[in-house]
């Protein structure tokens, strides 16, 4: 009866594991925004994910192993997870002694850069923006002057409405910049592949005793389906080698049981 009931339970775990499926990660070290941005991303698409806590407060995301290539093709589409940004602190964080005036411009225009994009990005329908900034260093004895100049690359989401922001993109980067032009700022939209409707590429599938699966998942299938073989052998055998001793034990009892009867009887027949 114990052996029989262990069997029914592996079964059962057998079973647990073939619905679950084989769970691989996504994405770790991800902050809890950035976590759940991404999750709900992948359920909008139809993609089952669990966030766990890793080490440190960040968070792993996973997937099922066989639609780990959708889930990475749908969050590349929704821009995430997003891009860091340096701030003008992280940039001109001191690090030797003396910096040398060509380092000093270099980090300036790139933490400029930073700070622009960053705020592009924070505008709705925006996927990640990029902003290049161009300043010449004039000569002010010289009475050729190259303007400055900035380009502007927008990767927003088809259903969004980013074309309407441009006067206001251009405006932001030139009241950010001294002595840039309005006509001299350049911004390129580009909208995302993202499909409408949050929908992703199916799954490829593979057939198996009759049964439609994915094709991450024919090998597992066939490995459960050993173990329940496997399983399903050892209680037949569990079974029979039960019989067969009950069997056994069953007339060799009832004998010995008779034989004893009869030597009492005999030996109170001599008594008498």
């Amino acid at each position: 009866m114990k052996r029989n009931r262990i069997a029914t339970i592996l079964c059962v775990l057998a079973l647990c594991m073939a619905l679950t499926g084989c769970k691989v990660a996504l994405y770790s070290n991800l902050t809890e925004q950035e976590a759940n941005d991404m999750m709900a991303a992948l359920l909008t698409a139809g993609i089952d994910t669990e966030k766990v806590a890793g080490e440190e407060g960040k968070w792993v995301l996973n997937v099922d192993e066989a639609r780990f290539a959708a889930a990475v093709e749908r969050l590349g589409a929704a821009g995430l997870p997003r891009d860091d940004f340096a701030s003008m602190g992280e940039v001109f964080k001191k690090e030797g002694l003396i910096s040398s005036p060509l380092e000093e411009r270099v980090r300036f225009i790139y933490a400029l850069s930073q700070e622009l994009a960053k705020t592009i990005s924070e505008i709705d329908g925006v996927i990640s923006a990029r902003v290049h900034v161009v300043i010449p260093e004039n000569n002010p004895f010289s009475d050729t002057i190259t303007p400055s100049s900035a380009a502007v690359f927008v990767k927003h989401r088809q259903d969004s409405e980013v074309d309407a922001f441009i006067p206001q993109i251009k405006r932001l980067v030139v009241d950010s910049i001294e002595g840039l032009a309005y006509d001299k700022v350049t911004v390129v939209l580009v909208p995302s592949q993202e499909l409408v409707g949050g929908q992703v590429a199916a799954p490829q599938m593979a057939s198996a005793l009759g049964l439609r699966l994915e094709a991450g998942s024919v090998g597992p299938f066939w490995a459960i389906v050993g173990a329940l073989a496997g399983l399903a052998l050892l209680g037949c055998g569990v079974a029979a080698w039960l019989f067969v001793r009950g069997r056994k034990a069953g007339p060799g009892a009832s004998g010995g049981a008779s034989g004893k009867s009869s030597g009492n009887a005999a030996g109170e027949g001599g008594n008498a």
